[in-house]
Protein backbone atom coordinates (compact mmCIF):
# COMPACT_ATOMS: atom_id res chain seq x y z
CA UNK A 1 0.00 0.00 0.00
CA UNK A 2 1.53 3.56 -1.25
CA UNK A 3 2.07 5.82 1.78
CA UNK A 4 1.18 9.48 1.67
CA UNK A 5 4.35 10.29 0.55
CA UNK A 6 3.83 8.47 -2.27
CA UNK A 7 0.71 8.88 -3.25
CA UNK A 8 1.76 12.85 -3.87
CA UNK A 9 4.77 12.30 -5.53
CA UNK A 10 2.67 9.96 -7.96
CA UNK A 11 0.20 12.92 -8.03
CA UNK A 12 2.58 15.60 -9.06
CA UNK A 13 4.38 13.16 -11.27
CA UNK A 14 1.72 13.25 -13.59
CA UNK A 15 1.78 15.06 -16.59
CA UNK A 16 -0.24 18.39 -16.36
CA UNK A 17 -0.88 17.79 -12.94
CA UNK A 18 -1.17 21.17 -11.52
CA UNK A 19 -3.48 22.62 -8.73
CA UNK A 20 -3.97 25.95 -11.36
CA UNK A 21 -1.17 27.90 -12.26
CA UNK A 22 -2.69 31.39 -11.26
CA UNK A 23 -2.10 31.88 -7.49
CA UNK A 24 -5.39 31.40 -5.26
CA UNK A 25 -7.94 34.33 -5.24
CA UNK A 26 -7.03 35.10 -1.58
CA UNK A 27 -3.82 35.91 -1.59
CA UNK A 28 -4.54 38.17 -4.65
CA UNK A 29 -6.73 40.00 -2.23
CA UNK A 30 -4.52 40.25 0.62
CA UNK A 31 -1.50 41.33 -1.44
CA UNK A 32 -1.78 44.94 -0.40
CA UNK A 33 -1.54 43.54 3.03
CA UNK A 34 1.65 41.80 2.88
CA UNK A 35 5.01 43.24 4.53
CA UNK A 36 8.05 43.41 1.89
CA UNK A 37 10.48 40.82 2.98
CA UNK A 38 10.90 37.24 3.40
CA UNK A 39 8.07 34.96 3.01
CA UNK A 40 7.34 31.10 3.92
CA UNK A 41 4.66 28.83 2.54
CA UNK A 42 4.42 25.70 3.81
CA UNK A 43 3.04 22.89 1.36
CA UNK A 44 3.11 24.51 -1.53
CA UNK A 45 2.22 22.12 -4.36
CA UNK A 46 3.11 23.13 -7.85
CA UNK A 47 4.05 26.36 -6.40
CA UNK A 48 1.40 28.79 -8.12
CA UNK A 49 1.32 30.58 -4.54
CA UNK A 50 5.07 30.82 -3.93
CA UNK A 51 5.98 31.98 -7.79
CA UNK A 52 3.45 34.43 -7.34
CA UNK A 53 5.21 36.17 -4.78
CA UNK A 54 8.22 35.61 -5.87
CA UNK A 55 7.78 37.09 -8.93
CA UNK A 56 6.65 40.49 -7.24
CA UNK A 57 9.66 40.26 -5.03
CA UNK A 58 9.57 38.71 -2.12
CA UNK A 59 12.02 35.98 -1.13
CA UNK A 60 10.07 33.35 -0.67
CA UNK A 61 10.76 29.51 0.98
CA UNK A 62 8.29 26.92 0.16
CA UNK A 63 8.21 23.59 2.03
CA UNK A 64 6.73 20.43 0.68
CA UNK A 65 7.64 16.96 1.51
CA UNK A 66 7.31 15.68 -2.03
CA UNK A 67 10.12 15.83 -4.39
CA UNK A 68 7.75 15.91 -7.35
CA UNK A 69 5.31 19.01 -6.33
CA UNK A 70 9.00 20.82 -5.53
CA UNK A 71 10.24 19.90 -9.48
CA UNK A 72 6.41 21.35 -10.46
CA UNK A 73 7.67 24.35 -8.62
CA UNK A 74 10.61 24.59 -10.12
CA UNK A 75 9.27 24.58 -13.57
CA UNK A 76 6.86 26.80 -13.11
CA UNK A 77 9.48 29.20 -11.51
CA UNK A 78 11.80 29.06 -14.52
CA UNK A 79 8.54 29.72 -17.06
CA UNK A 80 7.97 32.95 -14.94
CA UNK A 81 11.19 33.99 -14.78
CA UNK A 82 11.68 33.84 -11.16
CA UNK A 83 15.29 32.86 -10.02
CA UNK A 84 15.65 29.88 -7.50
CA UNK A 85 17.90 30.25 -4.73
CA UNK A 86 20.59 27.98 -2.94
CA UNK A 87 18.55 25.19 -1.00
CA UNK A 88 19.61 23.73 2.42
CA UNK A 89 17.77 22.39 5.69
CA UNK A 90 16.05 25.05 7.40
CA UNK A 91 14.13 28.26 7.26
CA UNK A 92 16.40 31.68 6.64
CA UNK A 93 16.99 33.82 9.82
CA UNK A 94 17.95 37.20 7.67
CA UNK A 95 16.24 38.61 4.86
CA UNK A 96 18.07 38.65 1.57
CA UNK A 97 19.70 41.52 0.61
CA UNK A 98 19.00 41.08 -3.36
CA UNK A 99 16.20 43.56 -4.96
CA UNK A 100 14.62 40.87 -6.58
CA UNK A 101 11.99 38.14 -5.80
CA UNK A 102 13.70 34.58 -5.01
CA UNK A 103 12.42 31.47 -4.87
CA UNK A 104 14.30 28.60 -2.13
CA UNK A 105 12.58 25.34 -2.36
CA UNK A 106 13.00 23.13 1.28
CA UNK A 107 11.69 19.36 1.43
CA UNK A 108 10.48 18.86 4.63
CA UNK A 109 7.80 16.60 6.14
CA UNK A 110 6.10 19.00 8.30
CA UNK A 111 4.51 16.38 10.59
CA UNK A 112 8.43 16.69 11.93
CA UNK A 113 9.51 20.11 11.17
CA UNK A 114 10.22 23.01 13.36
CA UNK A 115 10.23 26.54 11.90
CA UNK A 116 12.02 28.83 12.57
CA UNK A 117 11.22 31.89 15.09
CA UNK A 118 10.65 35.26 13.80
CA UNK A 119 12.18 33.93 10.09
CA UNK A 120 9.38 35.50 7.82
CA UNK A 121 7.40 38.69 7.40
CA UNK A 122 4.36 37.02 5.32
CA UNK A 123 3.35 33.68 6.14
CA UNK A 124 1.08 31.39 3.53
CA UNK A 125 -0.90 28.59 3.93
CA UNK A 126 -3.41 27.28 1.41
CA UNK A 127 -5.51 23.93 1.44
CA UNK A 128 -3.57 22.38 4.62
CA UNK A 129 -4.32 21.95 7.95
CA UNK A 130 -1.78 20.34 10.47
CA UNK A 131 -3.09 21.82 13.50
CA UNK A 132 0.07 21.21 15.94
CA UNK A 133 1.91 23.91 13.85
CA UNK A 134 -0.23 27.06 14.92
CA UNK A 135 1.99 28.14 17.56
CA UNK A 136 5.09 27.96 15.42
CA UNK A 137 3.78 29.53 13.10
CA UNK A 138 2.36 32.70 14.91
CA UNK A 139 5.79 32.61 16.33
CA UNK A 140 7.68 32.55 12.62
CA UNK A 141 5.91 35.75 11.70
CA UNK A 142 8.42 38.71 12.53
CA UNK A 143 6.48 41.67 14.64
CA UNK A 144 4.17 42.96 12.51
CA UNK A 145 4.32 39.73 9.81
CA UNK A 146 0.86 39.15 8.01
CA UNK A 147 -0.43 35.29 8.11
CA UNK A 148 -2.50 34.66 5.03
CA UNK A 149 -4.22 30.67 5.59
CA UNK A 150 -7.19 29.29 3.43
CA UNK A 151 -8.03 26.04 3.54
CA UNK A 152 -11.21 24.02 3.76
CA UNK A 153 -14.11 23.35 6.67
CA UNK A 154 -16.27 20.54 7.43
CA UNK A 155 -18.62 21.60 4.48
CA UNK A 156 -16.29 20.35 1.84
CA UNK A 157 -17.94 17.29 2.51
CA UNK A 158 -20.82 18.33 0.90
CA UNK A 159 -18.95 18.65 -2.48
CA UNK A 160 -16.72 16.64 -4.65
CA UNK A 161 -13.19 16.93 -4.62
CA UNK A 162 -10.88 18.03 -1.56
CA UNK A 163 -9.99 16.18 1.22
CA UNK A 164 -12.78 13.60 3.12
CA UNK A 165 -10.97 13.04 6.31
CA UNK A 166 -12.22 15.20 8.89
CA UNK A 167 -9.28 15.37 10.41
CA UNK A 168 -8.11 17.77 7.53
CA UNK A 169 -11.10 19.96 7.11
CA UNK A 170 -11.82 22.79 9.70
CA UNK A 171 -14.72 23.05 12.29
CA UNK A 172 -16.71 26.33 12.39
CA UNK A 173 -15.00 29.19 13.82
CA UNK A 174 -11.85 26.92 14.47
CA UNK A 175 -9.71 28.74 11.44
CA UNK A 176 -10.22 32.08 13.29
CA UNK A 177 -9.63 30.63 17.16
CA UNK A 178 -6.74 28.76 15.86
CA UNK A 179 -4.38 32.23 16.27
CA UNK A 180 -5.39 33.90 19.35
CA UNK A 181 -2.42 36.13 19.87
CA UNK A 182 -2.64 37.54 16.60
CA UNK A 183 -4.68 40.46 15.24
CA UNK A 184 -7.82 39.44 12.95
CA UNK A 185 -7.97 41.67 9.60
CA UNK A 186 -10.43 39.63 7.60
CA UNK A 187 -12.59 36.59 7.94
CA UNK A 188 -14.77 34.48 6.07
CA UNK A 189 -16.41 31.38 5.76
CA UNK A 190 -18.52 30.07 2.54
CA UNK A 191 -20.31 27.00 1.90
CA UNK A 192 -20.82 27.20 -1.83
CA UNK A 193 -19.90 24.73 -4.47
CA UNK A 194 -16.75 24.15 -1.89
CA UNK A 195 -16.32 24.66 2.47
CA UNK A 196 -13.71 27.23 3.11
CA UNK A 197 -12.11 29.17 5.52
CA UNK A 198 -10.22 31.83 4.85
CA UNK A 199 -7.97 34.18 7.52
CA UNK A 200 -5.42 37.01 7.33
CA UNK A 201 -4.42 37.84 10.72
CA UNK A 202 -1.84 40.47 11.60
CA UNK A 203 0.95 39.98 14.54
CA UNK A 204 1.98 43.18 16.43
CA UNK A 205 4.69 45.04 16.61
Amino acid sequence: MASELEKWDDRWSRAGQWAGQEPCAFLVEALPWLPRGDALELAIGGGRNAVFLAARGWQVTGLDQSAAALAKTEELARQRGVAIAGGGPGIPKQPDARRGGSLRLVQADLESTTLEPESCHALLCVNFLLRRLAQEMIGALRPGGVLVYETYTLDQLKYEGGPRNPEYLLRPGELREMFPSLETLFYREVSAGKGIASLLAHRPA
